[in-house]
C-alpha cells in the first residue's frame, strides 16, 4: 500500500464515504494481523503480503473475492449485520473492535446529539479542580482542549499556549515543542490516536473532525502510520512511567471517562501512584500560579 493511497481525499465530504474508508482501512488492519495458520491454511512457498490473503479471506467467509476487495477498498458494497459478524469471528475480534466494525459497517451513527459546553464544563470543571495533585483536562470529539486543572497546566504546561488552537493531535504531531515536553511522547501519540478512532466513528459526519484528519495525514508521517495500525483503546485505565528530563520517575494511573451522557466531552485524569510521584505533584503544583477558577486549598 502506498502513501497515497492512505490518504483520505478531502474531496470526500460526506460521512457515508468516510465510513467507507474506515471500514476498509480498519479490515485491512486487522486481516494482516491474521497468520494462514490461525485457520488451518497450510502456507506454501514465500508470501508476499503479510497476514491472510484477501481471497482466504473471501473464502473462509463465503464471499467472492471481487466483492470483499471492493470492500477492503472502501466502494460502495454493503455487508449484512450476519455477515458482519462472520467478519468479525473471522478476525478473532476483540468486543470493542467487534462494536467498532459494527458502527462501520452498518452506518447506523447516525446524527449525534451535541451537548452545550456551557452546560457541561462548569460541573466538570467543579470535578478536577478537587483532583489537587492529579494532572486532569477536557477534550471535545475533535481533541480540543477545553478545561484543565492546576495539576495538568503544573504538569504537562499552559495548554491555552500550545500552537495549532489548542488541538491535542495537531500539537503531538506537529509541534516539536509539545513533543519535547511530554516525557514520553510516542506512548501519549500512540493511546490519543485510538482514543480519538472511536470519537471519528461517532461524529464521521462533522466536517471539523473530517479536515483534522486529512491535515493530521498529509502533514504526519507518524500519524499516518498509527492511523494505518488502527489500534483502538481496550481499557479505561492503564499504568504510566514517566521519565522526566532530570533523570526522576513518576507513576500515574491514567483514567479516562466522559463527563456526558452522550460521551462527547472525555476526561482524562493522571493519578500518582506512588508517595514519590505524589511529593513531586504537591511542589510542582504549589510553585504552579492559579487561575481565578481554580478553587479549593491545598
Amino acid at each position: 500500500m502506498t502513501q497515497s493511497d492512505s490518504l483520505i481525499d478531502p474531496q470526500l465530504a460526506d460521512a457515508a464515504a468516510w465510513r467507507r474508508k474506515e471500514l476498509a482501512t480498519f479490515l485491512r488492519s486487522r486481516r494482516v494481523r491474521l497468520s494462514p495458520e490461525d485457520h488451518g491454511i497450510l502456507s506454501s512457498g514465500r508470501r508476499r503480503t503479510n497476514g491472510l490473503r484477501r481471497e482466504e479471506m473471501a473464502t473462509l467467509l463465503g464471499v467472492s473475492v471481487s466483492w470483499y476487495t471492493k470492500l477492503e477498498q472502501g466502494l460502495d458494497v454493503t455487508a449484512s449485520p450476519r455477515l458482519l459478524g462472520k467478519i468479525a469471528d473471522v478476525l478473532f475480534l476483540s468486543p470493542v473492535e467487534r462494536t467498532q466494525l459494527l458502527r462501520l459497517g452498518l452506518d447506523e451513527a447516525g446524527i449525534p446529539i451535541h451537548p452545550s459546553a456551557d452546560e457541561v464544563l462548569p460541573s466538570v470543571q467543579m470535578i478536577i479542580d478537587a483532583m489537587h495533585y492529579s494532572p486532569a483536562f477536557v477534550l471535545t470529539p475533535r481533541a480540543d482542549y477545553v478545561a484543565c486543572n492546576r495539576a495538568a497546566r503544573a504538569f504537562f504546561g499552559n495548554f491555552e499556549q500550545f500552537s495549532a488552537n489548542g488541538n491535542q493531535l495537531l500539537s503531538l504531531f506537529t509541534d516539536d515543542a509539545v513533543r519535547k515536553v511530554l516525557p514520553d511522547w510516542i506512548e501519549s501519540a500512540r493511546s490519543q490516536v485510538a482514543m480519538f478512532r472511536t470519537a471519528f466513528a461517532r461524529n464521521m459526519h462533522d466536517p471539523d473532525l473530517q479536515d483534522l484528519v486529512t491535515t493530521l495525514l498529509e502533514e504526519s508521517s507518524e500519524f499516518r502510520e498509527l492511523w494505518e495500525q488502527y489500534e483502538l483503546p481496550s481499557k479505561t485505565s492503564r499504568d504510566l512511567d514517566y521519565r522526566l528530563p532530570d533523570g526522576k520517575r513518576c507513576r500515574f494511573r491514567h483514567f479516562t471517562f466522559f463527563a456526558d451522557l452522550e460521551s462527547e466531552f472525555r476526561v482524562e485524569v493522571f493519578n500518582p501512584m506512588d508517595d514519590a510521584t505524589l511529593q513531586w505533584m504537591i511542589a510542582r503544583v504549589d510553585a504552579c500560579p492559579a487561575l481565578p477558577h481554580d478553587t479549593g486549598s491545598h
